[in-house]
């Protein structure tokens, strides 16, 4: 009787210490991650990044495959005078200027408008667009990076973008 008595409660501490456990990986992996989502804005479709945390996080890089679309004034680091010379006169695989560095604040968010490439205008809209924020916190930052991501077709994007131009959203 005693020893079912001890088998039970290395069990129940045993099952404890594996919900702690997989707490903490829900807590410093998981939790409060930017939430990305696309939006219709000014008659465009664009990408919006919501950071639902308490802290500031980066993000650090924005990966889009296939790149039949880009972000318009997606770094921090430039000035204005740069982004709108990176509009007017850009440039093919310059990786300084397709250098994505984002600053979000607490419970702050950022739009930023989709640009679409001839490629975008001719793809099928069974095509898929997969966009991947890399990011991290500033608090505690993790030896890992952590990303998320956003699949989105080609055809819901350019639905949205008629939303938007007849003025339903």
């Amino acid at each position: 009787m005693l020893e079912g008595i001890i088998e039970a409660v290395k069990f129940f501490g045993g099952l404890s210490g594996l919900a702690s456990g997989a707490f903490l990986v829900y807590d410093r992996l998981l939790k409060n991650q930017p939430l990305i989502f696309l939006v219709a804005q000014e008659y465009k479709a664009a990408l919006r990044l919501k950071n639902v945390a308490q802290e500031t996080i980066v993000i650090e890089e924005i990966d889009i495959k296939p790149p039949i679309v880009a972000l318009h004034n997606a770094n921090d680091l430039r000035t204005v005078n740069e982004d709108k010379h990176a509009v007017w006169y850009p440039r093919k695989n310059d990786e300084e200027a397709m250098r994505v560095f984002l600053i979000l604040g607490p419970l702050s968010e950022k739009t930023f408008d989709l640009k679409r490439s001839a490629e975008f205008e001719e793809a099928s809209d069974d095509t898929y667009i997969s966009i991947r924020c890399k990011w991290r916190n500033t608090r505690r930052p993790l030896p890992i990076h952590r990303s998320r991501w956003l699949k989105v077709s080609v055809k819901d994007i350019k639905a949205l973008r008629q939303a938007a131009l007849g003025g339903k959203l």
